[in-house]
This record gives structure tokens, C-alpha cells and sequence, in this order.
């Protein structure tokens, strides 16, 4: 019998022995959310002025994601970068509201020997300012037009000016992707003989650049709402 109590007796384990599982499976949880999380902890990174040298990303409400790069001197921006069909929206311009360059194709369709949009180039008079808040600029663009319908001769070029007029709105907060920045709204209307657009960017005092968030067509009564609702480092 003596034996048989030693057989069938169950050890009595102590309470630090019981749990040493359930400490071991807390500590594998932990570390493993922590695994996980890294990704997301790299990607909460706020953008900063060096970043536009490699590229910034950010998307807007029509739904593509853009890419601006450069210095704060001249910048390249696609804002349709994620564009898996004909639209193209690209553009060369100083702090990224003063445009030089713009090619545009504003549809989703292929089209052979011309379509919808074109390429522009634009020189502006004067000396572009920094925007500051509370003040205004206004001058002349001289603008060059050209549209491409298939023939040899590249299709026909016209060219323009216009005079504009910008404003720049005081500086508030904002916050995109969990980030809060600086921003300051510019403002410009563009007029001339068959031309009359209010166009609207958020600049970032802090990053060097702006970027275009509306676009109203006072001829035709169309307005395009292109807030921003993210911005990362690329």
C-alpha cells in the first residue's frame, strides 16, 4: 500500500513551478506584438525637410497617391504616380506651388492619334516669393499649350498669357498620418481671355513645398476637391 500511495500520488507542484507556462506564453506574446508592431512603428515616421531629396508620399481624395521630390529650389511632383491606366498628372515648379511644367492626360482611357489633356509650359514674370502669411503676389505667366493628335507635326501649340494673383492665408495646424505640421493655404486666380481658375495648395512651411488641394473652373462651374489625406516619407 505504501507503494501504491508513492504510484498514484500526484506531485503538488508549487505555485511559481504551475505558472512558469503561462509566464513563458506571456513573455512569447509580448515579443511577438513587438515583432509585429516594428513595421508599423517605421512607417509613424513624420516627414522632415531632408526627406524631399529622396521623395514624399502622399495621397490625395481622388484616391491616387502622389510623389514630389527635389530640392527646396525646384521639385518634380506625379500626382497620379499609382496610376494603372492613361491618366497622367505631372509637374516641375518652384516650392511646389510656382509651376514651369505640366504634362496632363485628365482620363482613364487610352486614345490613338490624341485625347484629352496635353503638355504646358509656363514662365512666370518676376521673381517668385516665399510665401508669407498675410501677404500677396500678383504677375504675368506666359504660357505655351501644345496637344498632341497623332501627326508628325506633334499637333498644334498656342500660346498665352495670364495674369495671377496669389495670396497666402495664416499659418495653422494640421495633422496627416499621425503627424501634426505647420501649414499655410496659398491661394491664386488665374485669368485671360478664355481662362478663369481659382486654384488652391497646402503649403508646409517647415518641409520647403506645397501642394495643390483644389482646383475651381469658374467658366464651366467644375471644381475638383483634392484634399490631402496622407503624407509619409517614401
Amino acid at each position: 500500500f505504501v507503494m501504491l500511495g508513492r504510484i498514484y500520488r500526484k506531485p503538488q507542484k508549487t505555485y511559481r513551478e504551475g505558472h512558469q507556462p503561462f509566464a513563458r506564453v506571456i513573455m512569447k506574446s509580448v515579443v511577438f506584438l513587438a515583432l509585429v508592431c516594428l513595421p508599423d512603428l517605421a512607417q509613424a515616421r513624420c516627414v522632415t525637410a531632408a526627406d524631399l531629396a529622396s521623395g514624399i508620399a502622399f495621397t490625395r481624395q481622388d484616391g491616387h497617391t502622389g510623389l514630389i521630390k527635389g530640392d527646396a529650389d525646384a521639385v518634380t511632383i506625379d500626382y497620379a504616380a499609382n496610376s494603372k491606366t492613361a491618366w497622367t498628372d505631372q509637374r516641375r515648379a518652384h516650392l511646389g506651388i510656382y509651376e514651369t511644367g505640366w504634362t496632363w492626360v485628365p482620363t482613364d482611357d487610352y486614345y490613338v492619334g490624341g485625347g484629352p489633356g496635353g503638355g504646358y509650359r509656363f514662365k512666370l514674370g518676376g521673381t517668385p516669393p516665399l510665401p508669407a502669411a498675410g501677404t500677396t503676389w500678383t504677375t504675368r505667366i506666359k504660357v505655351q499649350e501644345a496637344h498632341d493628335d497623332g501627326t508628325e507635326s506633334g499637333g498644334s501649340v498656342q500660346r498665352y498669357s495670364l495674369k495671377a494673383s496669389y495670396s497666402y492665408q495664416p499659418v495653422k495646424d494640421a495633422t496627416l498620418s499621425g503627424c501634426s505640421y505647420k501649414i499655410m493655404p496659398v491661394e491664386a486666380t488665374f485669368t485671360g481671355s478664355n481662362t478663369d481658375l481659382t486654384r488652391r495648395w497646402i503649403y508646409f512651411p517647415d518641409l520647403g513645398f506645397g501642394l495643390e488641394t483644389r482646383v475651381t473652373n469658374h467658366l464651366t462651374g467644375e471644381e475638383r476637391k483634392l484634399g490631402l489625406t496622407a503624407l509619409t516619407p517614401n
